[in-house]
């Protein structure tokens, strides 16, 4: 055995790295892109003098001559005469307020200690001098599939060298130490030259500042939406108060799409700079990885995306069953490993399509793949062993970073949640990751949930002529479930409207809800031909359905007749007897859920109802509504038993609501989210699991008459 201590990265830095020149003419176009940014904020600032001063032209050049006005017509006088100041002086606070506005209070960081991983911090400390960048003076680290630099302490540190790194613990989880360096490489290319990072600075700070006060809002906003709604006054009085305060509920409007116009100005002046810039950095990559090994770490990064994409998914699958993943990162790493072929090439086929525009900040990746190509630079450091390795204890660091992302990133109370190791989450992806691939491969990609009818065994066997009907009516009955989706749509828009005019509300545009006129009995019409529509759409999609519901019955009805191990007997009937249930439950439940759409449209809209009361009252008929149809739901399921929980208690025992709910409208949104992601999900799985056995049973059959397997049947059966 060989008593040669393994290498280390730090000895792995061969040569020096060149710094990238840029022209005369580049650095003055930063420059001028810098100043053109600085400027926006001045033409807003011109724009609210503007007022101001409009203001008090108004209020010397039509001073009120007439003191002798009595009664209502001189109200009117006064009002109309105060009412631009008035007017003016609310737009002059609300255009004022985005320059004083504080950001939104930042979540805490993990932040990394120099003496619990020492060989990180000395590694990126030599990358940093292989570029001519700053040392950063603290390293963050957080779950996103990205890494950054920049000024710690925002403009406060503007005029030093006090930098931060945050890196994204998915990519150490998923790159090896040269990838990793290179991106690295790339974050602290964008600071190899001062001026050039103060410029690029600026300019990203002001279209930041624009985008935060575009959309933003606070109490503020409310207070003068609830002001210009005031109903308990008296209808002359009415409208000399809501009159101002509608027009300057109409003048912050105006001013917001004045900031939006300047948003979308300094975004079109600084993107060109800000490619150019994203080129530069590329440069210093391509310099210390490797021009071949940027190309291998822009693939390996469109992949953990992917993966953390998939990743974030399972977290909120498992979050339904109060449970989360203890180690986000590993998760990212197994789901990208876990890619199917399909996967990383339609992800790869869309990066090579996609072809930068001029509005991009960042160039499109085959375009930076071939500008780094184009420098054909061999790299100065080729370590190749896993990025995990530069930390002390990287799965603990991980899981801390991970637990530290949940409590104060997403806000989630960890008091009630149980954490899962990474192979017991794994091991439940797996499972989830199967039944959808039974489903795939039964139902040809044509599976919808209320699409399914109870099971009934047959015992006949005669499941290859349903499949043979299912795969000849396959295409044409996805065509069918296009037509469907836009049905339901249809459907779910008119409900909706037809409720927000239950609720008192005028619909002036009945179009928007798929309407033909504003009324009830309008919308009660429109309701009913999409219902024929959608009988009609039903009578054409019985011939693949029925072809399905007989291959799976009978299919279904063979395993069992084979089977002889008595515990999979008794799954299987635990399987059977909650799909027959809930199978005709989901429907009627998906139905109930546009309630709640109803309920968001209304109760967000509520500013511009004329009748409180009778606006509550109608939005508590809703809740009536849904709390019905899930007392109804829980008493039918009675104690029809869990076929996944151990012990298998009963199902209606996962339909848990919190302990604590805000308020009727909170308890509504619970209860049916109960049906999406509790009642429902549980049937798919149930459908994912049966599909898995018929084709098991399918297999079965072919093999013991020497016939082909059918496509599919081998991954879904495994």
């Amino acid at each position: 055995m060989s008593d040669t201590a393994p290498a280390s990265p730090l000895d792995q830095f061969t040569g020096r790295i060149e710094p990238t020149k840029v022209s005369l003419l580049y650095q003055l176009g930063l420059g001028f892109v810098a100043f053109a940014m600085v400027l926006l904020p001045v033409v807003y600032v011109a724009f609210i003098v503007g007022i101001g001063w409009l203001v008090l032209w108004h209020l010397e050049a039509h001073a009120v001559a007439d003191h002798h006005t009595q009664g209502r017509a001189g109200a009117v006088v006064v009002a109309f005469y105060f009412a631009p100041a008035v007017v003016g002086g609310i737009l002059i606070l609300f255009l004022l307020k985005p320059l004083f506005s504080r950001p939104a209070k930042r979540p805490q960081v993990f932040k990394l200690a120099k003496a619990d991983e020492p060989l990180l911090f000395e590694f990126v400390a030599r990358i940093c001098q292989h570029v001519g960048a700053p040392v950063p003076r603290e390293i963050r680290l957080d779950t996103q599939v990205n890494a950054s630099a920049g000024f710690r302490r925002g403009w406060l540190s503007f005029f030093g060298s006090d930098l931060v790194l945050v890196i994204g613990l998915p990519l150490v989880a998923g790159m090896t130490t040269r990838q990793l360096a290179g991106v690295l490489a790339h974050e602290f290319g964008h600071f190899a030259q001062g001026a050039g990072m103060r410029l690029s600075y600026i300019i990203r700070s002001v279209n930041l500042w624009f985008a935060r006060v575009v959309f933003e809002r606070d109490h503020w906003d409310e207070k003068l939406a609830d002001w210009s709604s005031i109903e308990d006054i008296p209808n002359f009085e009415v409208l000399l108060v809501k009159l101002p305060l509608k027009l300057a509920q109409g003048g912050v409007w105006v001013g917001r799409r004045l900031l939006w116009c300047l948003m979308h100005l300094g975004h079109a002046i600084s993107c060109f700079m800000s490619r150019q810039m994203e080129f530069d950095a590329d440069s210093y990559e391509a310099k210390l990885a490797g021009s071949e090994e940027f190309a291998r770490t822009a693939e390996r990064l469109r992949h953990l995306g992917l993966g953390h994409a998939i990743a974030m998914h399972d977290a909120e699958e498992t979050y339904q069953s109060k449970a989360l993943p203890e180690d986000l990162p590993a998760l990212v790493s197994w789901r990208e490993k876990n890619l199917t072929a399909d996967n990383r090439g339609e992800i790869d086929k869309l990066s090579a399509e996609n072809k930068t525009k001029w509005w991009d900040t960042h160039p499109a990746d085959a375009d930076r793949v071939k500008a780094a190509l184009a420098w054909r630079a061999p790299g100065i450091f080729h370590h190749e062993a896993p990025a995990a390795e530069l930390f002390t204890d990287f799965s603990a660091t991980s899981r801390a970073v991970t637990r530290h992302f949940f409590e104060h990133i997403l806000e989630i109370s960890l008091e009630k949640v149980s954490l899962r190791n990474a192979e017991g989450v794994e091991q439940e992806r797996q499972v989830s990751d199967t039944f959808k691939q039974n489903l795939t491969a039964f139902y040809d990609k044509n599976f919808h949930p209320l699409r399914i009818k109870p099971i009934e065994l047959e015992a006949s066997g005669a499941w290859r002529e349903a499949r043979a009907q299912m795969q000849a009516l396959s295409k044409t009955y996805g065509h069918q479930l296009e037509h469907l989706e836009r049905q339901q749509n249809r459907q779910l828009n008119q409900i909706i409207g037809r409720d927000l005019i239950a609720a008192g509300f005028v619909v002036s545009e009945p179009g928007q809800f798929f309407l033909t006129s504003g009324s009830k009995n309008g919308a009660d019409l429109a309701l009913q031909q999409t219902q024929r529509e959608l009988q009609k759409v039903y009578g054409m999609m019985s011939g693949y359905e029925g072809g399905g519901a007989r291959r799976l019955s009978a299919a279904l009805g063979c395993w069992r007749s084979r089977q002889a191990d008595e515990a999979a007997v008794q799954n299987f009937d635990r399987l059977l007897a909650a799909q027959r249930l809930l199978a005709g439950m989901v429907p009627g439940l998906m139905l109930t859920s546009c309630t709640l759409h109803s309920l968001q449209v209304i109760l967000g809209n509520a500013q511009h109802h004329s009748n409180g009361a009778e606006l509550k009252r109608q939005a508590l008929a809703l809740v009536q509504r849904i709390d019905t149809a899930y007392n109804e739901c829980k008493a039918a399921l009675g104690e029809l038993p869990h076929p996944y929980l151990p012990d298998h208690p009963p199902v209606s025992h996962s339909m848990v609501l919190p302990d604590k709910l805000e308020n009727e409208w909170d308890g509504a949104a619970q209860q049916i989210h109960v049906f999406t992601e509790v009642i429902v999900p549980l049937f798919i799985r149930i459908m994912g699991d049966l599909c898995g056995l018929a084709l098991e049973a399918e297999k079965e059959d072919y093999v013991g008459t020497a016939s082909p397997v059918p496509a599919g049947a081998d991954a879904a059966a495994a």
